[in-house]
């Protein structure tokens, strides 16, 4: 894998929280290819799964989901990626901690995910995410502050 290969790859796992975060559909579906595919599974277990969306207009309403939050702050962690003999397709992995806060019940539900990847160069040569599995490990809601001023 060359640095190149490594820092496309990690920027997809950027722009696909960065994206949520922000409610921004367009950077969010940036990272995958037209034809991806979402799984969503909800814990315990990687039984099958709970929610899929299939096509960058599916896709694209996630982040619009995300906006019954206040906020979210998605944290991306540890990745590891290997790229085919083909050099064409990768798998890989990424870990993140994603906070949802809800200022009306003080609380942050915290969710501890791995996402399961597989990865295919677009018809421009650049990397994108063709399936991502999203697994929830598990989760704890917390209580926040409230933000004054």
């Amino acid at each position: 894998m060359t640095p190149d290969d490594l820092a496309a790859l990690s920027d997809l796992a950027e722009r696909y929280a960065a994206g949520a975060d922000l409610g921004d559909a367009e950077l969010y579906t940036s990272a995958f290819l037209p034809d991806s595919r979402l799984f969503v599974y909800d814990p315990p277990g990687d039984g099958a799964p709970a929610r899929q969306r299939a096509g960058l207009e599916e896709l694209a309403a996630v982040p619009g989901l995300l906006r019954r939050y206040d906020a979210t702050f998605h944290v991306v962690g540890n990745r590891r990626y290997t790229i085919a003999p083909d050099g064409a397709t990768a798998t890989g992995f990424v870990y993140c901690i994603a906070n949802h806060v809800t200022r009306s019940t003080g609380t942050n539900f915290v969710m501890y995910i791995r996402y399961d990847d597989e990865y295919r160069r677009s018809s421009e040569g650049d990397w994108r995410i063709a399936e991502r599995h999203v697994r929830s490990l598990f989760t704890e809601t917390r209580p926040v502050d409230p933000i004054t001023g």
